[in-house]
């Protein structure tokens, strides 16, 4: 049997009118992918359709609330959504635009941006549906955003946080006791992808408190949740000891108070303040900056219970007595020790950080610490590419007549 074809002369499209035919095509699709990297400045076309129908629903499931998602029915056109800008809104979680953002996500288990109309949306002619990563690459995630100006602005018109809470100040529990390079991996992915994932608090985004903040979208959490801020844990080539030898308990770790920085009186954490932290070894060894501690350099420092990511170095010294408050004979004893200097600091130091071992020999001198102690620098993709994984996307549509033009 020839098919059948109805002319569709209301259809608005580029092609010649004698194209303009249209077959009836009623049923149900669904079209859906899954496990998709998105990199930065990145976008995926995941329906683009001549055709004539009934949208019910889109659904995309990320680990980053930052993903946006964009929607073209015939001459509508949404604005790029995301569900960081939903779950900004106070209570409604919803736009009038029938997009909605599923409470309770997390980088592990997703953030859920529905568009879900209470009837299902009518299109004549064409339907597109596209997913971004306008997310831009920075490279204080777990350093100190709130330094200079403190304030950060998003790519185009995607949300921007209301809070900085990328930068570094954060404790993140762990369940990894061992700290060879595999548990190491482990507790990166921890970091980022679990529900206790990098989120300092009190660092309010500055853009929102100037005149031009008020035009900007408002949006929850940071754009460095997940895949975009898994930090690579390096311990290699960060302290080095004279003469040449593993520590046997005797590397010992000092997290000195948050103190204010800049002639800055009004101490407010994790904004204009630093910390100093002093490592000595208790039998008298000399140590020196490795070559990856430097000024600029990302910090982390572990034990068997947390991560702790005290920020970024911005001084080093050698040579450093051990202050007295940390030991009843540090003027004197504990000598030729290092002083680094971190902004923005921990707002509590946490205890003193002893190594059963720590092997400067070893290129991983923490390989063989039994006692789940760790410390070093990080890198995060979002230094040069924040991506995105899209756990799933879903849309279900009634399609009515197919265009051949």
């Amino acid at each position: 049997m020839a098919d059948e074809f109805t002319f569709i002369g209301s259809v608005t499209d580029s092609a010649p009118k004698a194209g303009q035919k249209g077959r009836a095509d009623r049923r149900m699709v669904k079209e859906s992918i899954s496990n998709l990297m998105l990199n930065s400045g990145e976008e995926f076309v995941l329906l683009d359709a001549k055709e004539r129908g009934d949208l019910y629903e889109v659904r995309v499931i990320s680990d980053n609330p930052y993903l946006e998602v964009y929607i073209e029915l015939d001459d509508y056109r949404n604005e790029n959504t995301s569900a960081a800008e939903l779950l900004a809104q106070p209570e409604t979680g919803r736009l009038l635009s029938n997009f909605q953002a599923i409470d309770g996500g997390s980088p592990s288990r997703g953030y859920t941006l529905l568009y879900n109309p209470d009837i299902p949306e009518d299109y004549q002619g064409r339907i597109r549906v596209i997913l971004r990563n306008r997310i831009r690459p920075s490279k204080d995630v777990f350093g100190n955003p709130g330094e200079g100006r403190g304030s950060y602005r998003s790519r185009g018109d995607l949300a921007t946080p209301v809070n900085l809470g990328y930068g570094g100040g954060g404790v993140i529990p762990h369940g990894h006791t061992a700290s060879d390079s595999d548990r190491l991996t482990h507790v990166a992915y921890t970091i980022a992808a679990g529900d206790n994932f990098n989120n300092v608090q009190s660092l309010t985004n500055r853009t929102f408190l100037s005149a031009s903040g008020v035009s900007v979208k408002r949006g929850a959490l940071h754009p460095y949740i997940g895949s975009a801020g898994i930090p690579k844990l390096t311990d290699g080539s960060f302290i080095a000891r004279s003469p040449s030898a593993p520590m046997n308990n005797t590397c010992h770790v000092f997290f000195d108070e948050i103190t204010a920085t800049g002639g800055v009186t009004d101490l407010v954490w994790p904004r204009n303040t630093q910390q100093d932290i002093y490592i000595h070894d208790f039998a008298g060894g000399t140590l020196t900056a490795g070559s990856n501690l430097v000024v600029g350099a990302r910090l982390f420092f572990k034990d068997k219970n947390n991560v702790y990511f005290p920020g970024v170095v911005s001084a080093v010294a050698d040579g450093e007595a051990l202050p007295t408050r940390f030991a009843a004979n540090g003027g004197s004893a504990y000598a030729n020790g290092l002083k680094i200097t971190v902004k923005p600091g921990l707002a509590f130091p946490p205890p003193n950080l002893v190594f059963a071992l720590y092997d400067v020999t070893n290129e991983r001198p923490g390989e063989a610490e039994p006692a789940g102690a760790a410390m070093g620098t990080l890198t995060t993709p979002a230094d040069t590419n924040p991506p995105v994984l899209v756990y799933g996307a879903e849309i279900r549509r009634l399609k009515r007549v197919s265009y051949d033009g």
